[in-house]
């Protein structure tokens, strides 16, 4: 096999490296590779490391480490033809090395298929939930990534719109042990789920022309955030319709970490002041009381109960339905 070599991509490489390493990706993940790779987002870490032969890009993992040390590792391919040569975990390995070099905290990542997984739980990730087939897992770089730290209670809280940089830390609430079954109705993100693609959604509501086919009416949409000191500890979105004969109505969701839930109903408030749209509509799983009375209490009125909604994995759960 010919000599490789690692390269870093990041913003500041040559457009050849560029078009290599963005090669492998469509849809979401090219839109924001070629976005990342033109300017950082926001405060956030963001590169590929990626391994070339000569001019060819073979293999790639990507690494984004927010403001507050919180870091994703997505974006795992190496050529066929390359596979089973250990090209891929030395990159992976590079990638990781860079999460340390870059003070970060704590390292999510999904994946799917066993052998896949046993890659990463053999360098030190534990499973943190599973939606279906597709698991999440967490590494702690150091004390300060564990759930105990991100979520610790007493932090200095600000609530603002969600931003450009805010896909790590939203993922680490989304990691984090929940009692909710509902995350974000409307982007289907139930349990151990994971958050990556669905922050791209997002995302498409306020960046225009980024993925056509998931392009919505955008009237109505928001998304904010709860920041700590350590990460985000709660996220509510209002998601309009894009079905025409649902007029002007959307989907609300909120979930915050249980040390702040003493913030849930003002995150609700916010979500639901001065709204353009004539209807919003939210579901809760049957047994989440504390949503259920913070509904109640906004004006929401119970429309029906939803029975066997969701099945995941083989775990069947009824919801209802409310509206204001």
């Amino acid at each position: 096999m010919s000599d490789w070599r690692i390269v870093h991509v990041n913003h500041k490489s040559s457009d050849a490296e560029k078009r290599e390493v963005t090669k492998f990706w469509t849809g979401s993940y090219i839109w924001m590779t070629e976005s990342r790779l033109s300017a950082p987002w926001d405060d956030e870490t963001y590169g590929i490391a990626a391994a070339f032969i000569g001019r060819r890009c073979i293999s790639t993992t990507s690494y984004t480490i927010s403001k507050h040390g919180i870091g994703v590792l997505s974006q795992v391919h190496t050529d066929d033809e390359f596979r089973k040569k250990g090209i891929g975990g030395k990159i992976i390995n590079e990638a990781l090395a860079t999460f340390r070099k870059n003070g970060g905290k704590a390292v999510y990542l999904a994946s799917w298929a066993q052998w896949i997984r046993d890659i990463y739980l053999g360098r030190g990730f534990v499973n943190v939930g599973n939606m279906g087939q597709r698991g999440a897992f967490k590494l702690e770089i150091s004390e300060a990534g564990s759930d105990d730290a991100l979520f610790k209670s007493g932090q200095q809280t600000t609530f603002r719109p969600m931003s450009a940089g805010d896909q790590t830390d939203i993922t680490s609430l989304f990691c984090a042990q929940h009692p909710y079954v509902v995350k974000n109705y409307e982007l289907g993100c139930y349990l151990g789920s994971y958050f990556e693609g669905e922050f791209y959604i997002l995302r498409n509501q306020v960046v225009e022309g980024i993925i056509p086919e998931e392009r919505k009416d955008k009237e109505g949409f928001r998304a904010i955030v709860l920041e700590g000191e350590e990460t985000i500890l709660g996220l509510g979105t209002v998601i309009p319709s894009s079905r025409r004969h649902e007029g002007k109505t959307a989907i609300v969701d909120f979930l915050v970490h249980q040390n702040y839930r003493d913030k849930m109903p003002e995150m609700l408030y916010n979500l639901c002041k001065d709204s353009e749209l004539d209807h919003l509509t939210a579901y809760i799983e049957v047994n989440e009381n504390d949503k259920r009375e913070l509904l109640d209490a906004a004006g929401f009125k119970k429309l029906t109960t939803l029975e066997r909604q969701l099945d995941i994995a083989g775990e069947v759960f009824d919801l209802e339905m409310w509206r204001k």
